[in-house]
């Protein structure tokens, strides 16, 4: 499976388990929707940066998040 589909799809599931709608969370961090639809999609990669940002504000620790990814 495509990176970019795996980490959107986890950021998808952790977003949606916080209870946040994806115009919450981009209002939170002064993104649009659409990139976070873009990004939960597989169709856009977030930059490290922004894939930190979401992380810290949805409270996920990083190495939470990577082993995730591996796992799947």
């Amino acid at each position: 499976m495509d990176i970019d589909i795996k980490i959107g799809e986890q950021l998808a599931h952790l977003r949606k388990s916080k209870g946040f709608t994806q115009e919450q969370l981009a209002s939170i961090l002064d993104l649009h929707e659409d990139y976070i639809s873009k990004i939960e999609r597989g169709l856009r990669s977030p930059s490290v940066k922004t894939l930190l940002l979401i992380l810290d504000k949805l409270e996920v620790k990083y190495s939470y998040f990577f082993a995730s990814l591996e796992s799947n």
